[in-house]
């Protein structure tokens, strides 16, 4: 089991650390942070940004009497971005397992769109956001043993 490569993604709906480490988990190694600015905009901002391809779809927010619907639409967009870059990892090799710490809605949302062998890959994921915790204090915080 000691030649087993993990990844740990830490995230919120618009920022993420994804770290590797062994077994041993003695050293994580910051392999790339993500982040989605969209997803923070303020949902009424979203919404009056029709013209800004980026900004939700191009037709519109799920509903139109929702200003939420495009903000939702963004947490959704950054979920696919990690699930892509997860799947890109098991596509060359470059981990074994993968645990998940994130807040609860987006773990669900992230959950739903991870595919087949990324899930069979998860060893643990977590209800919780660390995202703005310092590296450091990490591996306190996110068991990988």
């Amino acid at each position: 089991m000691a030649d087993k490569r993990l990844w740990i993604l830490v995230a919120n709906a618009s920022r993420a650390r994804l770290f590797a480490t062994d077994a041993k988990a003695e050293k994580w190694d910051l392999i790339e942070q993500f982040q989605h600015d969209e997803s923070r905009t303020k949902p009424v901002e979203l919404f009056n940004q029709a013209d800004n391809p980026n900004a939700g779809t191009l037709h519109g927010p799920v509903s139109e009497n929702d200003p939420n619907g495009r903000r939702e639409l963004e947490h959704e967009r950054f979920a696919r971005e990690l699930s892509g870059r997860l799947d890109r990892g098991v596509d060359s090799h470059a981990f074994d397992q993968l645990v998940i710490a994130a807040p609860p809605a987006f773990l669900g949302m992230l959950r739903g769109l991870l595919s087949t062998r990324v899930r069979q890959r998860v060893r643990l994921d977590l209800d919780a956001d660390y995202s703005n915790l310092p590296a450091r204090d990490l591996p306190d915080r996110v068991p990988v043993l």
